[in-house]
């Protein structure tokens, strides 16, 4: 029987266009007897060039610099959005108008307003059987699936507290020229968006919805050079401290940074409840550290879990269960679940609900950031 192949057009032409596009055409590597095919149809990008690039090494039909041009395709089922923050809103909400599955970076887009426009969509896109997904890829991990089965069977007992913390240090040079995300035009906020929308989603992935949050945040350099000669004002934070309380009665800390000395991608991730607890650290992707209280006092201690590529969702060898994990494999995985629910005409998760949610919480942490004030979400 012949497969059913599902169109692709990819708005967005840069590092996270190339991630999404590396993952789409290895995917039947990864994941064996694929029931469906995948076919690069159109690639877009502001800059035509880049997007011809693009086009050149992975064998897009067209490449274009008007991202209608995509939607007006038949043979384009599905849109993965990969362009700056701002411009989320209308490439989201114009894709699920016009009938396509979407896959979208995070965040979902910059304001409460928007957040609610792209919902309202959504509702009317679920009646039509369209499927939405946010690029929280975080929660794809093997380390990470496992962490949440550990939660759901109650290894913890009641959750008492947590922390998390995702660090570069990317912006460490004050020299060093940023790209679009140091511009609130286009990013419409600092790490909090770009780093921090993770580790929201994650603790709110294990723990369930916030009650209230505050926040401290900071600009390390209030100046840097464009690039083109000239030194711009830099009104997108470096650093953010988040507390909050989760309405399971959890408290814990987030914090996201760009600006810490010696980091790389770490997101570390701690939880503790009455009977055990869990660390994870992004930089040794391949194991857990659990503790349980159970154990027989004389052997009590953090123990190693392995779970390197134990992708539950994966029945292929390739790589193997046994080889180590990279940054891509979660990428991977989380487009393979969005796949998978097209293909099965079942709803993704996470969401655009789930992605308009951490939005909000984050707009509600602006809304308190450096006052010591504490906000309901």
């Amino acid at each position: 029987m012949q497969k059913k192949t599902f169109g692709v057009g990819i708005i967005g032409a840069g590092f996270m266009g190339k991630t999404h596009t590396y993952n789409y055409v290895n995917m039947p590597l990864f994941y064996d007897e694929l029931p469906f095919k995948i076919k690069l149809v159109g690639i877009c990008n502001r800059t035509l060039s880049k997007a011809e690039q693009l086009k050149d090494d992975f064998g897009y039909e067209f490449a274009s610099g008007d991202y209608l041009s995509l939607l007006e395709r038949k043979d384009i089922d599905i849109i993965d959005v990969c362009t700056p923050n701002i411009a989320h809103h209308e490439h989201i909400t114009e894709a699920l108008k016009a009938g396509k599955h979407v896959y979208a970076d995070k965040p979902l887009c910059v304001t409460d307003k928007e957040a609610d426009d792209i919902v309202k969509e959504t509702v009317k896109a679920d009646e039509r059987g369209i499927v939405h997904q946010i690029a929280f890829h975080c929660r794809f991990y093997p380390a990470i699936k496992c962490m949440k089965r550990f939660v759901e069977d109650g290894l913890l007992g009641e959750l008492v507290s947590f922390k998390a913390a995702y660090y570069h240090s990317s912006n460490l040079d004050p020299m060093k020229p940023r790209g679009w995300r140091v511009n609130i035009d286009e990013s419409g906020g600092g790490v909090l968006y770009d780093m921090g929308s993770h580790a929201l989603d994650l603790i709110y992935h294990f723990l369930g919805e916030y009650e209230s949050v505050s926040m401290y945040s900071k600009i390390l350099f209030p100046q840097r050079p464009d690039g083109k000669g000239n030194t711009i004002k830099v009104k997108t934070e470096d650093h953010v401290l988040v507390s909050a309380s989760m309405k399971n009665r959890a408290v814990g800390t987030i914090e996201a940074s760009k600006v810490i000395v010696s980091s790389n991608d770490d997101l570390l991730i701690e939880l503790y409840g009455t009977l055990g607890a869990i660390r994870f650290n992004m930089m040794h992707p391949n194991y857990l550290w659990v503790y349980d209280s159970r154990d027989p006092e004389n052997v009590r201690g953090f123990r190693r879990v392995d779970t390197v590529n134990k992708d539950t969702d994966s029945k292929g060898m390739f790589p193997s269960p046994r080889m180590g994990i990279g940054w891509l494999r979660g990428h991977i995985a989380s487009q393979y679940n969005f796949m998978r629910c097209v293909w099965e005409k079942d709803k993704a998760s996470p969401s655009f609900y789930d992605g308009a949610y951490i939005q909000k919480v984050m707009n509600r942490l602006y809304s308190v950031a450096n006052t010591e004030q504490w906000v309901k979400v």
